[in-house]
């Protein structure tokens, strides 16, 4: 396909659609304690479809630098791979939702293999943050103590018994998507101010 795009017009539209995208996920999450798999999939759609744009930018840099090009729909998809390989391991601790793992594939089409794993620093830098700060003024913040040591004790290797899952206690459940899109937002900050990176793999 052949978009007649500026290189930040191509830019603008993609971080505007993933903005939307999320802040419709943080909507959803928050109120219904799920993110819709059709969010989700609008949302992978969308990533793959906006780097498969054919112009004559196409530098294949992606979208959070300050000399964006479509990357291309291997290295779109190999960033939703990316994307999902990160967060399963927290899925299958129990730490984190399906639908949260399913928002970070989305996003890494939209970002590529490279910057989804910085994205993903983010996100987890953000969502550490967020639960410091729940910890610190939710009204049940007894309780989410008490939960902390069954959660961090099923991380033992060998650890038996009934352990904590954040998917259904939701004395510490957060909406995460807001920990994603919090991730997003200060990672395009940071690059899009020209700094480098966190870790470059090239």
């Amino acid at each position: 396909m052949t978009w007649i795009l500026s290189p930040a017009g191509w830019q603008s539209t993609a971080l505007m659609m993933l903005g939307v995208l999320l802040v419709l996920a943080i909507w959803s999450d928050a109120l219904q304690r799920r993110i819709p798999n059709t969010l989700v999939l609008v949302a992978l759609i969308a990533g793959v479809l906006l780097n498969l744009a054919d112009t004559a930018f196409d530098t294949r840099t992606g979208l959070f630098t300050t000399q964006p090009g479509a990357l291309g729909l291997w290295l779109s998809l190999a960033g939703a791979l990316t994307g999902l390989l990160i967060f399963l391991p927290m899925w299958l601790l129990r730490a984190l939702g399906a639908g949260d793992v399913k928002l970070l594939a989305a996003v890494g089409a939209f970002a590529g293999p490279a910057a989804t794993v910085n994205l993903a620093l983010c996100v987890l830098l953000a969502g550490g943050v967020l639960a410091m700060a729940r910890l610190l003024l939710f009204p049940g913040r007894q309780l989410v103590r008490h939960n902390m040591g069954p959660m961090l004790s099923q991380l033992r290797p060998g650890a038996t018994g009934p352990g904590f899952d954040a998917r259904c206690q939701t004395a510490w459940r957060m909406p995460y998507a807001l920990a994603i899109a919090g991730g997003v937002a200060g990672y395009a900050a940071w690059t899009l101010t020209g700094r480098a990176p966190f870790i470059q793999f090239w």
